[in-house]
């Protein structure tokens, strides 16, 4: 556990502001989809775009981060 919070603090040290960017892009399609309250049958497209934008964010982080992750070990 302790490596993988080291290697956290190296991400967060590496990330530039379009990587902050990209997180809170995340975080916030990740919202979206928790509390989206819409009825169920107008629901389908903000689920998806949510979705898919949460989607390409999340994979665009994890891949910096694991490159960073195997850089350090």
């Amino acid at each position: 556990m302790k490596q993988l919070i080291d290697c956290a603090d190296q991400y967060i040290r590496q990330c530039r502001i379009r990587d902050f960017a990209l997180l809170k892009i995340c975080l916030c399609a990740v919202g979206i989809i928790i509390g989206l309250s819409i009825p169920e049958k107008k629901r389908k497209w903000p689920l998806a775009a949510a979705g898919f934008v949460f989607v390409i964010s999340y994979v665009m982080l994890m891949a910096e981060f694991i490159k960073i992750y195997m850089d350090e070990r």
